[in-house]
């Protein structure tokens, strides 16, 4: 007999919006046609969710413009697309004020293969001795008990009634809670595309005693088939678009209170990031033989 309080309720209000929908068809013609005249983009036009620094627990969402910001302690919506990322900025990163510092000196979007933009070179994340724990330094030199190489997870979501697309990306401190998070999801039988997850923060503090915010996902209802399947589609689309979405500075860095360095630049010490020394089961992400059913 089934467990009545493990039941997911359908909920049937939940709406994936179209930006056009109800527009007049005349109107909507001549906007796709004045669209065809702009320069096309690459990648997903995305409004972020960042996470705070110091332990606060409400998410940054962005709005309709990049200083209009509302907080949220909790955020509904559908995971359409999730995926690994790896990022390496050199210790002295954001610390020149210059704006290319923000871009990392080699990236990779699925986690396995980096890429170094300067050379060419194209390395295998597994064996890279910028991803092994006790690589990272401090901004005075010093050796930390991280790894110098930021391995991050990016989350599609899609909110209710909302047309856009909104980006989170979830740091090394949530990133091992987060993939055991979403593999109790998916292991209750339902793809993520056919739930409603609720996402939270909870307050945590590293072995260096910085508090920190970490992040909780859980599932929170079932979508109705019809919305479901605009999921399903949703995703396949922006899986094949995700590889041109630029990885930089921002997603690594908290939002509110980052502290700027001397030159206007952003000072971020790996120990912000590090739940301290890496017991010897620890991973960034699963092991090999327990793969997530996802990128």
């Amino acid at each position: 007999m089934a467990d009545k309080k493990n039941e997911l309720a359908l909920l049937k209000d939940f709406r994936i919006a179209n930006r056009y929908d109800g527009m007049d068809p005349e109107l909507l013609a001549e906007l796709q046609d004045q669209m065809e005249d702009l320069d096309p983009e690459n990648g997903i036009n995305c409004r972020l969710i960042k996470i705070p620094a110091g332990g606060k627990l409400a998410y940054e969402v962005q709005g309709e413009e990049d200083d209009d910001v509302e907080y949220l302690k909790e955020i509904y919506g559908v995971i359409i697309f999730t995926h690994r990322v790896n990022g390496f900025w050199p210790s002295t990163f954001g610390t020149s004020g210059n704006p290319e510092d923000k871009i990392p000196a080699c990236s990779s979007m699925d986690g396995k293969t980096g890429f170094w933009p300067s050379t060419g070179e194209l390395r295998q994340c597994e064996s890279c001795p910028y991803n092994q724990f006790g690589s990272a330094a401090e901004l005075k030199g010093e050796q930390a008990k991280g790894k110098a190489c930021k391995n991050m997870r990016r989350l599609y979501l899609m909110l209710d009634g909302d047309p856009n697309f909104y980006l989170l990306t979830v740091p090394p401190t949530s990133l091992r809670d987060v993939n055991r998070q979403l593999q109790k999801i998916l292991g209750g039988g339902v793809p993520y595309t056919g739930l409603i997850v609720k996402l939270a923060l909870e307050k945590a503090k590293n072995a260096g005693g910085i508090e920190y915010s970490k992040v909780v996902i859980s599932k929170a209802g079932l979508l109705p088939p019809d919305i479901a399947a605009q999921a399903v589609a949703m995703r396949r689309q922006i899986k094949e678009q995700y590889q041109n979405m630029t990885l930089t500075l921002d997603d690594y860095a908290p939002a509110q209170e980052t502290p700027q360095g001397r030159s206007g630049g952003v000072e971020v010490s790996a120990v912000d990031f590090c739940d301290g020394e890496a017991p010897a089961d620890f991973q960034d992400a699963p092991p090999a033989e327990e793969p997530l059913p996802f990128g």
